[in-house]
């Protein structure tokens, strides 16, 4: 570590000896350490295995605030994925106003914009209210603070989801075709340019021009194979077009095309949403009944039937746990109140006796000052240009010392035996670049290029065991198997979190970690130890 930067253990120590940490504070750090991760393994498993990640985000025990202070962002942000992912609507969006309440006070604005996103989505929607809008501007606000390009294409593209909503379906598709190679220029994430055909292809199936909806659905479906979606992202929007092309042929008596798209949206009946199964088994029914195979459309209705009778039991048990969620705020805010109430009460204590303090320093040194008033400006004047001149040389020297203590840490790093040392030097190392990046890159040195040197034997062996890797997924499978998260993933390769997300997913399928029962971050962990 460079001489400015305490390392963890000399924080550690210097704690202890003023008596400042104590053995239950570290149990309880340690705790919200594994709590942490906890939210870390929920995030990743979304996706493949929501099930497994609700069971991560359920083992943090009550209250969240105690144990994940800091993180409760992405707590309620992944709990609302969650229930879109398994149908809990009725407790989206409860968890959706907690993860924008925290998102602004933890001030995680990438995490506020996309909440935004979700509340407008929502209220629009199951409220129909014009107020929705506000979700939307607020979202570009967040996006615009942090100069997120793929946020702000996703507030562009809900403008014409909207005009889709309001049934204004010519409006809508001007709004998509002007922007349609804006979304197109996306390469790292075919999200927008997919999200954009899907939007064309419900407008004019709702316009009864199924030319340019099956037009527009081809185009989408070209994009099935595509590395940068996921095959959840790819179903979730082909199956509801497969939906409505079937209603839509059922409508113009064309049972034979009718059914063609219902077997194609059975095929990716486990991603459905409850509006697109409650429509799959209706227009099953509906498809069965007209050429009057009453059996199997009653069988369908049965069916629906139990289907809606689970949502209500579900709706019921969310509307139960937003209660107590509501009962507990209220006793927090009541707690709150009285803390800001004693407060109030030590400030003002404290600003009394803080102006009696300066009353009796004013009275005591007034005359003094005035004698001496001239004198002071002068020494003052001097003693400025003084200090300046000092601090600038402490600055050349500091900048100069960092570049040579930085060359030093390399060649002292790439001369340790012991890797797991090695390794969390070369973490530390490259941390404290990265942050003072402005001042190396005027240097001419690129801190990604000396870690990179430090890890050449670990870029081999993982190219040779498996060629089928490109660049750019070696590089992530090393931030991988050093330890960073999505986020600051993204940060290093300037992208979005969604794009490395996707690539987790392709190298995932190109390693058959299915295949392993192993998570990527494992198999890599247990493959290449011998480098850690």
């Amino acid at each position: 570590m460079l001489n400015f930067t305490l390392s963890l253990v000399n924080c550690r120590n210097l704690i202890f000896g003023l008596g400042l940490l104590s053995t239950p504070f570290l149990v309880f750090a340690q705790e919200t350490s594994k709590y942490i991760k906890y939210i870390d393994s929920a995030e990743y498993n979304t996706q493949d295995n929501p099930k497994r990640s609700l069971q991560y985000l359920d083992s943090i025990p009550n209250p969240v605030e105690k144990y994940i202070e800091g993180h409760l962002a992405e707590y309620y942000d992944t709990k609302a994925i969650l229930d879109n992912r398994l149908d809990n609507q009725a407790e989206i969006y409860q968890n959706l106003l907690l993860a924008l309440k925290y998102a602004e006070i933890e001030e995680k604005y990438e995490i506020a914009g996309r909440t935004n996103i979700e509340l407008f989505y929502n209220v629009f929607i199951i409220k129909k209210d014009s107020s929705a809008f506000d979700y939307l501007d607020k979202a570009r606000h967040y996006f615009e603070l942090i100069d997120d390009k793929y946020g702000l294409a996703d507030v562009r593209q809900m403008y014409a989801y909207a005009e889709m909503r309001l049934k204004n379906y010519e409006t809508s598709n001007g709004l998509l075709l002007e922007d349609m190679n804006y979304y197109k220029s996306f390469k790292d994430d075919s999200f927008y340019q997919l999200y954009a055909l899907f939007l064309l292809s419900m407008n004019y199936m709702y316009l009864d021009d199924l030319d340019n909806a099956h037009k527009y659905y081809n185009q989408l479906k070209t994009l099935k194979n595509d590395t940068t979606l996921t095959d959840y992202l790819y179903n979730i929007h082909a199956v509801t077009i497969d939906r409505m092309l079937a209603e839509q042929h059922l409508k113009n008596n064309a049972q034979d095309s009718a059914f063609y798209y219902l077997e194609s949206a059975s095929e990716a009946r486990d991603v459905m949403d409850n509006s697109d199964v409650k429509n799959y088994f209706r227009t099953y029914a509906d498809a069965y009944t007209s050429i009057g195979d009453l059996n199997k459309a009653n069988a369908y209705i049965d069916s629906l039937n139990g289907f809606q009778k689970v949502l209500l039991e579900k709706t019921i048990d969310a509307n139960y746990n937003a209660s107590k969620i509501l009962l507990n705020t209220e006793n927090d805010l009541e707690t709150e109140s009285k803390k800001k109430q004693i407060n109030k009460i030590l400030w003002i204590l404290l600003l009394v006796l803080f102006l009696s303090t300066i009353t009796l320093f004013v009275f005591k040194y007034k005359k003094l000052k005035i004698a001496i008033n001239g004198f002071l400006d002068k020494l003052n004047d001097y003693n400025y240009l003084k200090k300046n001149h000092e601090k600038l040389k402490v600055k050349v020297k500091g900048f100069e010392q960092f570049i040579e203590e930085s060359k030093k840490d390399i060649k002292r790093i790439s001369n340790i035996d012991d890797a797991i040392i090695q390794r969390a030097e070369i973490k530390n190392l490259y941390r404290n670049l990265h942050l003072h990046s402005s001042t190396l890159v005027g240097n001419g040195t690129d801190h990604l290029n000396l870690i990179n040197d430090l890890n050449v034997d670990f870029f081999n062996e993982l190219s040779q065991m498996h060629p089928e890797l490109n660049e750019s997924e070696i590089i992530i499978c090393y931030y991988l198997f050093a330890g960073f998260k999505n986020k600051e993933i993204a940060a290093f390769l300037n992208t979005s979190i969604r794009s490395v997300e996707s690539r987790r997913y392709r190298i995932g399928k190109k390693l058959k970690i299915k295949d392993k029962e192993l998570s990527l971050v494992a198999y890599l962990t247990e493959t290449f130890k011998g480098f850690s």
